[in-house]
């Protein structure tokens, strides 16, 4: 049952096997999530130690009811209750996700209490939370409550039965180690930890992948929550390289590859340096297999579609550059090579390097954003680098970088070049952002404040679908730079075009507005979203057209955001344009891609592998026309 990536199963499943006892007699399972409702409760057996596991099916075929399936059907029993453990499961999820979550078990449930836990004003009473069927909380929440937790102060066992079946998760666990290394803050006041307070019954972390480096503190947190069954869903379970299975493994006490030392000695190392690289591939499917249920949209079940979607259509679309934007291009990749040459005779930098590739992706969506302060864009830069001997801050936190990024500003560096502005660089050093080299080109494209190749192509595309559907079909939006989003939108009011905005400044209920108004009010056509803040989880059926404005090198993330709008539930065909400009640092993404896609698949069927991963090597690549200038070595046996 616990297979992965099959392309055509054959099972036995009757009309019975597709209702739950629990949910609404209208609900049907689809026979895929009949399987994967079986495959969940097989693998929630202590007799067996098993304690959950990875779904990691493919968005849009139903994780969330297949999870619902096991919250109703597998309820602790009274000597569970006798040992400890609350009745209750705690799903972790992204904040735009929790009012999705409430209403999904609202439509498919019967009879469960369910708590939303965030804000300033959520409990800090476990019993609170231990009386609820179901708690939905967020990373930030998770994140928050565990560095104020003091582990003296935790729910002890309440019989030696219950420590011993602690025992069966793996005791030298890094995440609880660090927990109890964590300072406990004092206060006169109760401070909020109350989820660190319940021995939860089931843990579910939606999305689990935002757990993926190791060293974050949200990887952290989620490990030290007390739970006796764990489970990560996730479409993408491996995004970057094989270390971040890690970090899932840690959570879900796999043993005894929850052991950083383990893991690292026996498959990072050899896949990373190529002894022993096949024989760790092998090593890691055999657990995947065992713990990692993964169906993919194309796969069948006794020969028929695991589900009829309609076609989706993807298609790289070429913008042109004007004489100006090309000739400013030009320019400043010229001076991003003399910059990125000093800064490699100075040893190099992977933040100083990141903002520099920023800049030449964001003059790809439009020059004006180059004149502008990049700290507004860091949800456009890749926080997570693979670990580098030679790189002093690879691997680390993404809260630790964005640290570093604002770092560089304390100092006045040139927001393009990053050199620090002192009075024999910089004319006007207290009033510039850009040292004087830097400032000729800062002013012209600060000039710029027309439209762009690629804003000139959204028009277009607007304008062809609303012809072509006459006015009913909608479009997501999506750019990395929430600064791109503030350029498209006036020239969306002046031609009169509807539309709402969905980003990560937005509060909770702001994004719910906007996505009840694209939802159903008919004459909004468009919604704008920073990719980070909705490429994952959000349903966005009604619409069937889909812009990415910029290419992001990570195609897993790419792939996700594509299905807002194509999953189930989906009536129409789906268009996706990916927008890039030839002869730029996009064609080099575009191939970088390429990479990404056959790491996923080798790690997760156990093929052979090549190291893929994105370190400075990379990013310097990045720079050069043409890509990689070496062929990379095959670390296999």
């Amino acid at each position: 049952m616990g297979g992965m990536d099959s392309e055509d199963v054959h099972a036995e499943i009757t009309e019975e096997d597709r209702t739950v006892k629990g949910f609404r007699s209208e609900i049907r399972l689809l026979p895929h999530q009949v399987i994967g409702k079986n495959w969940m409760k097989d693998r929630e057996d202590p007799v067996a130690k098993r304690y959950g596991g990875i779904l990691a099916d493919d968005m849009g075929l139903g994780k969330t009811i297949q999870t619902l399936t096991r919250i109703v059907e597998g309820r602790p029993k009274r000597g569970d209750r006798d040992a400890g453990w609350a009745a209750t499961t705690l799903i972790v999820c992204p904040l735009a996700l929790l009012g999705q979550w409430a209403s999904e078990i609202k439509k498919m449930c019967i009879g469960l209490t369910v708590v939303e836990h965030h804000g300033s004003t959520r409990t800090n009473d476990p019993l609170a939370l231990s009386r609820a069927h179901v708690v939905l909380t967020t990373y930030d929440v998770v994140k928050s409550e565990h560095g104020l937790f003091d582990p003296s102060s935790a729910v002890k066992p309440s019989s030696s039965k219950s420590a011993a079946g602690k025992g069966n998760y793996s005791s030298d666990d890094s995440s609880v180690e660090e927990l109890k290394a964590l300072p406990a803050k004092k206060s006169t006041k109760k401070l909020k930890t109350a989820l660190f307070g319940v021995r939860w019954w089931r843990v579910v972390l939606d999305e689990g992948h935002n757990i993926k480096n190791k060293g974050t503190k949200a990887a952290i947190s989620c490990a030290a929550l007390d739970a006796k069954y764990r489970w990560v869903l996730t479409g993408t379970p491996l995004q970057n390289n094989v270390v971040e299975l890690y970090s899932l493994f840690r959570f879900l006490r796999i043993k005894p590859f929850s052991d950083w030392a383990i893991f690292n000695e026996q498959i990072a190392k050899p896949i990373a340096n190529g002894r022993g690289g096949t024989r760790a591939m092998k090593r890691l499917h055999v657990v995947l297999k065992n713990v990692m249920l993964r169906r993919k949209k194309t796969d069948y079940v006794n020969g028929v579609p695991l589900i009829k979607l309609p076609a989706r259509n993807v298609q790289v679309l070429s913008c042109t550059f004007n004489e100006v934007e090309r000739t400013f291009y030009t320019a400043l990749e010229q001076k991003m090579d003399v910059v990125l040459k000093k800064l490699m005779a100075r040893g190099g930098n992977y933040t100083s390097i990141l903002v520099l590739l920023l800049r030449l992706r964001q003059a790809c969506d439009h020059p004006s954003l180059v004149s502008k302060d990049y700290k507004k864009d860091i949800e456009g830069i890749d926080s997570t680098p693979v670990k580098d001997s030679k790189t002093s801050d690879a691997g680390a936190d993404p809260d630790d970088l964005i640290a570093a990024f604002e770092k560089l500003g304390v100092a006045r560096s040139c927001h393009m070049c990053q050199i620090e502005l002192t009075s024999s660089n910089s004319s006007d050093k207290h009033k510039s952002k850009h040292c004087d080299t830097c400032l000729p080109l800062a002013l012209q494209a600060e000039a710029q404040d027309g439209s762009s190749a690629k804003i000139r192509e959204i028009l277009k595309l607007l304008k062809e679908t609303d012809e072509r559907s006459d006015g009913e079909e909608k479009t997501i939006i999506f750019s990395q730079f929430t600064s791109m989003l503030d350029l498209i939108e006036p020239f969306l009011r002046e031609r009169g075009v509807r539309f709402v905005r969905y980003d990560g400044s937005m509060s909770k209920e702001d994004r719910e507005a906007s996505l009840e108004k694209i939802k159903n009010n008919a004459k909004c056509q468009v919604i704008l979203v920073s990719f980070k803040a909705g490429s994952t989880g959000l349903n966005l059926t009604c619409c069937n057209n889909v812009i990415l404005v910029d290419i992001w090198w990570n195609p897993a993330l790419e792939d996700q955001a594509f299905d807002r709008a194509h999953r189930m539930g989906q009536t129409r065909d789906v268009s996706i344009w990916k927008l890039k400009i030839d002869d730029t640092v996009e064609d080099r993404i575009l191939a970088l891609q390429d990479s990404k896609r056959e790491l996923a698949a080798a790690a997760l069927s156990g093929d052979k592998i090549k190291n893929m991963k994105l370190g400075k090597d990379d990013l310097l690549a990045l720079f050069r026309p043409g890509g990689r200038d070496d062929d990379e070595e095959d670390f296999s046996d």
